[in-house]
């Protein structure tokens, strides 16, 4: 089985994809005869292995590598430093048996951005190598999860190298959308499914909660606040779609009002500048998550997304996009409703 996990920057598509690939495991359903054959010889190879295609830069890189083998700790995940070549690496006399076992590849878009910028890069065949890689590794693992980025959402105008990056990870992104039996989209930390192949269970069930279905069923829990969001790219409709479903609110404007209304007010639309502005005072991204859920459960959010774009080169830029996303995922998890606007039509995701 093989999964293609995307999201824009912060939205938890890496936790999808790391609990997913788990909970295969630790079920037992992702145990193959190679496996317990394995065992039975006393062999000791671990079932799941981490490839990790970000190379350690500067500590900002370090940070992050940092979280994520927090995020796996105590898993069982090996993790194997790969940043280009991975289909030379596989077939080489020091890569590990991987027959049956689960492999997570943490992402497409560290991995394209490799071979086209770093020495040994496959340069003008970045494309080929990245997806010979991955067939590569398809044919050699039980169960296959690949995390990408959505970072097709931008307004600004490419440079002629952001166009050619941008080219390459969209036609690495269809070919193993093509391949895989599976493609979610995870907004929020709430996964959807794009395409679910013919023995792909239609329920997604990241962290141990419930599934599709049952969610849908279970949006007035007791854990849950009164909070909407609503969420989509720039020049969607957002706002005029949210005042069709909550008419007669008074809406507060995150460009320009107070910090301290986000404690009382009763909808708040361009929230994502309105994320920038708390942070530009020095204010942290807990602080102001935790002020809407103990202060304002109730409060109509419209926000753009804003992660889907190409990784900023100022670090401020960097921490704000990513905070947005973490915020509005805490704030998705408790919200009683969540919706999508694209083209001006919505989504209800929750």
């Amino acid at each position: 089985m093989m999964e293609l996990v995307t999201g824009g920057s912060g939205s938890g598509k890496s936790a999808y994809a790391e609990q997913t690939l788990w909970g295969i495991f630790r079920s037992g359903s992702g145990r193959s005869r190679a496996g317990d054959r394995k065992e039975e010889r006393g062999e000791k190879e671990p079932l799941l292995y981490y490839i990790a295609t970000m190379p350690r830069r500067d500590r900002e890189t370090e940070k992050k590598i940092e979280r994520h083998r927090a995020m796996r700790a105590g898993k069982g995940f090996h993790t194997l430093e790969w940043y280009t070549d991975l289909e030379c690496r596989l077939k080489s006399a020091d890569c590990p048996p991987m027959e049956g076992a689960g492999v997570l590849v943490e992402c497409l878009s560290n991995l394209t951005a490799n071979e086209m910028y770093m020495e040994n890069g496959a340069g003008e065949r970045t494309t080929e190598a990245v997806v010979r890689g991955m067939i590569e590794l398809k044919s050699r693992c039980a169960h296959l999860v690949v995390v990408t980025n959505d970072v097709f959402a931008e307004s600004s105008e490419d440079t002629a190298e952001m166009k050619q990056y941008k080219e390459n990870l969209g036609k690495i992104n269809r070919a193993l959308a093509e391949l895989a039996d599976r493609v979610t989209e995870v907004v929020y930390g709430m996964p959807r499914r794009v395409k679910s192949g013919p023995h792909a269970s239609s329920e997604i069930s990241p962290k141990g909660q419930p599934g599709t279905a049952e969610r849908q069923q279970k949006t007035k829990r007791s854990d849950r606040r009164n909070m909407k969001l609503i969420t989509g790219g720039a020049f969607q409709g957002k706002l005029a779609y949210a005042k069709n479903l909550y008419p007669g609110i008074t809406w507060t404007d995150g460009k320009c009002c107070g910090l301290d209304e986000i404690r009382k007010c009763g909808a708040v639309y361009d929230f994502h500048v309105f994320v920038k502005r708390w942070l530009e005072e020095g204010r942290s991204r807990e602080d102001l998550t935790g002020v809407i859920l103990e202060e304002n459960q109730d409060v109509i959010i419209v926000c753009d997304e804003i992660g889907c774009g190409l990784v900023p080169m100022d670090a401020f830029e960097r921490k704000y996009r990513e905070d947005t996303g973490r915020i509005m995922t805490a704030l998705a998890e408790s919200a009683e409703r969540v919706d999508r606007v694209v083209c001006g039509i919505g989504e209800r995701l929750r």
